[in-house]
C-alpha cells in the first residue's frame, strides 16, 4: 500500500541527496573533473520531479487515482520531469552569460551537453514514472480485492 509519509520521505530525501551531490560537485569542481558525473544528477532531479509531481497528484486527494488511464498519468510525470529539465538548462545559459565568463566557470558546454543533460532529465523521470505507476498499480488492485 502507498503510505503518504513514506512517499515525502523519499522525496524529500532525495531532495537532499540532489542539494549535497550538487554542493559537493561544485565544491570540488567533479562536474570537470568526472564526465558522467552531471548526467548522475539530471538523471536524480528527473526523477526528483517525476516524485514531487506523483506525490502531489496522487496524495492531495484533488484527482482519484484512477481518475487517469495509467499511461497518462506517466506522460504527465516524464513532460513534467521535461519542463524542469528545460528550466534548469535555460537557468544554466543565462547564468554563463550574465556571470560565468567573468569568473571562469561555464556551465554550458554546448548543444551535445544540453541534450545529454535533457536526455538523463527524461530517462529519470521516465523510470521513477514507471516504478511510481506499478505502484500505483498494486495499489489499485488491493483495493479492487478488499470491496
Amino acid at each position: 500500500m502507498l503510505s503518504k509519509q513514506k512517499f515525502l520521505l523519499f522525496t524529500v530525501l532525495l531532495l537532499i541527496l540532489i542539494i549535497i551531490l550538487h554542493s559537493l560537485a561544485l565544491y570540488f569542481f567533479l562536474y570537470w573533473r568526472i564526465w558522467w558525473f552531471d548526467n548522475v544528477l539530471h538523471f536524480l532531479g528527473g526523477a526528483w520531479l517525476a516524485s514531487s509531481l506523483f506525490y502531489w497528484v496522487y496524495f492531495s486527494k484533488k484527482i482519484k487515482g484512477d481518475a487517469f488511464p495509467l499511461f497518462f498519468v506517466l506522460i504527465m510525470l516524464v513532460g513534467f520531469s521535461a519542463i524542469g529539465g528545460i528550466l534548469w538548462e535555460i537557468c544554466e545559459f543565462f547564468y554563463d552569460h550574465l556571470l560565468g565568463r567573468n569568473i571562469g566557470m561555464a556551465l554550458q558546454f554546448g548543444v551535445a551537453d544540453t541534450v545529454t543533460d535533457l536526455f538523463f532529465d527524461l530517462l529519470g523521470g521516465l523510470v521513477s514514472g514507471l516504478i511510481f505507476i506499478k505502484m500505483l498499480g498494486k495499489h489499485e488492485e488491493q483495493k479492487r480485492k478488499q470491496n
